[in-house]
């Protein structure tokens, strides 16, 4: 893959919604604070728990950001794709990273110092308006995710989720939407809050009645419609009975 080219860098900030509504001319200015670095699939962009470096915007490809819990277990936090932006958030107090970037497949990111993204907000304050707007809508995400994990069905979960991948990163194919990374069993568990063999099992019922076709690694929509009222489902999940007191 051919690093992005600093003539078309402009056009790429302008996509971005971090940059929105800023005339060319401060984009120029903005995206030569950038350096363009490459990543190949399973490369990692940082680490979680190091200084933060850098932040960076993403100009081709996907990236998880995932934490590692104290038994060694991976859990995926987010899924970003070309202009959304990494490792600023959490890091604008000169902290670390709280989870590890790791490239899902080829990946051009443009990063920037600390210090020199600071200066930025300074002398573009819509920059940091949308920053804002950027970071509400990162945390209304967060608490919608929160709210589904505490009351909604399993398989509710696993179909929200493939209707949010497939409308972030969903391209039209022949046979229907393909969630456009490569995304295993277990990374769609860790999205959805559930287990491997919940995902499995739901995955190969929904194939069954001709809903997507799951693959190692692929994922395609073929009726979103359906899958879109599976996601929307309003009935509550079933309360779990309380456990008996034990005798004294």
């Amino acid at each position: 893959m051919v690093i992005a080219r600093q003539d078309v860098l402009p056009s790429i900030f302008a996509n971005a919604p971090v940059f929105a509504g800023l005339h060319e001319s401060e984009l120029r200015d903005i995206s030569a604070r950038f350096r363009p670095h490459r990543y190949a699939r399973g490369e990692a962009l940082f680490h979680e728990g190091h200084l933060a470096h850098a932040y960076y915007l993403l100009a081709e490809g996907r990236v998880k950001i995932v934490q590692t819990s104290p038994e060694g277990l991976e859990v995926i936090l987010h899924l970003l794709g070309p202009g959304d932006l990494a490792g600023a958030l959490p890091n604008l107090d000169d902290g670390t990273y709280p989870g590890s970037a790791l490239a899902l497949d080829d990946v051009v990111a443009l990063a920037i110092a600390p210090r020199d993204f600071e200066e930025l907000l300074v002398q573009h304050p819509h920059v940091a308006v949308n920053l804002l707007h950027f970071a509400a809508a990162k945390l209304r995400a967060v608490h919608d995710r929160l709210r589904e994990l505490s009351t909604e069905r399993a398989e509710r979960r696993v179909a929200r989720t493939i209707s949010r991948l497939a409308a972030q990163i969903g391209r039209r194919i022949e046979a229907g939407v393909l969630l456009d990374a490569p995304l295993t069993r277990q990374a769609l568990a860790e999205l959805s809050g559930t287990s491997l063999f919940t995902v499995s099992r739901t995955l190969k019922e929904w194939e069954r009645r001709g809903l997507l076709i799951a693959g190692r690694e692929r994922v395609v929509v073929v009726d979103t419609h359906a899958l879109a009222t599976l996601a929307d489902d309003l009935s509550p999940a079933p309360s779990r009975p309380e456990a008996a007191p034990r005798p004294t």
